[in-house]
């Protein structure tokens, strides 16, 4: 059934249209984690079947605009050695070209497997509050289309990881796998259709870790707890039973009656 909650981020006729705030990843990532991650002088090569997406983080300055260019300036910012593999931390801030002005600016943890050893363990670290112990003030399922990694693809993330059984095996993969920003996405939304229903525009930063994979189809099912201005979420599949990400996001602050 089709949620007319939704037509404002995706029929370009609907009243109040505009961007969802999550939509700065895209345009972050728009070719330069394709291609950028293996053009940095001295980075080894490897196999890229064997990156995932570690952690996603976005802090939400001013709104994107339809018909408004951006530029996306990026900065590698920790590398860090994970034994069994290197940790890349990326930074991308999104400003508006005409006036400057910032809108976003996303951190990226980028997983390499097999890339450890190099013994330097970084400087960035990213602090996630543990999911707390009483009863969840959501729960939400949110299911994944089965075809879902081909759209998410026209965003420009063409990883073939996530669309070719052959190309999934070499990651050790039984099957292609949903990509990470596809279901951090799908969170967020959940997130601000239960939290912030009347705006969008309510959330200031959402931050989550990758802790497991989702293959397209899967149901995802959102669980979180608000603790004052800031939502603490964890998310596992239905299927499979399996946390696949946990983070929170910070929202504006509530008025005082």
């Amino acid at each position: 059934m089709m949620n007319e909650d939704h037509y404002k981020w995706t029929y370009e006729n609907a009243d109040e249209f505009g961007v969802f705030p999550t939509n700065a990843v895209t345009v972050a990532h728009r070719g330069p984690m394709s291609k950028g991650v293996f053009e940095i002088p001295g980075m080894p090569e490897f196999n890229p079947m064997m990156l995932l997406h570690g952690e996603e983080s976005v802090t939400f300055v001013k709104p994107l605009m339809p018909d408004t260019k951006y530029r996306v300036n990026e900065t590698i910012a920790d590398m860090q050695d994970k034994g069994s593999g290197a940790l890349m931390i990326a930074d991308s801030t999104i400003s508006e070209v005409d006036s400057g002005d910032v809108a976003a600016v996303v951190r990226s943890g980028i997983f390499i497997r097999g890339m450890g050893g190099f013994g330097h363990k970084g400087t960035v670290k990213n602090v996630y509050p543990a999911l707390p112990k009483r009863n969840p003030d959501m729960v939400k399922e949110e299911v994944t289309d089965s075809n879902q990694a081909f759209l998410y693809r026209l965003n420009g993330d063409k990883n073939p990881l996530h669309v070719d059984p052959q190309m999934a095996a070499m990651g050790n993969f039984d099957k292609p796998i949903f990509h990470g920003l596809g279901f951090f996405g799908v969170t967020a939304r959940s997130i601000q259709g239960h939290f912030c229903k009347d705006s969008a525009d309510d959330m200031l930063s959402f931050s989550s870790r990758f802790v497991g994979h989702v293959f397209p189809g899967e149901t995802l099912v959102v669980a979180a707890w608000k603790e004052a201005d800031t939502v603490i979420f964890g998310v596992k599949t239905k299927e499979r039973g399996k946390p696949v990400i946990q983070g929170f996001a910070t929202l504006k602050p509530q008025a005082k009656l």
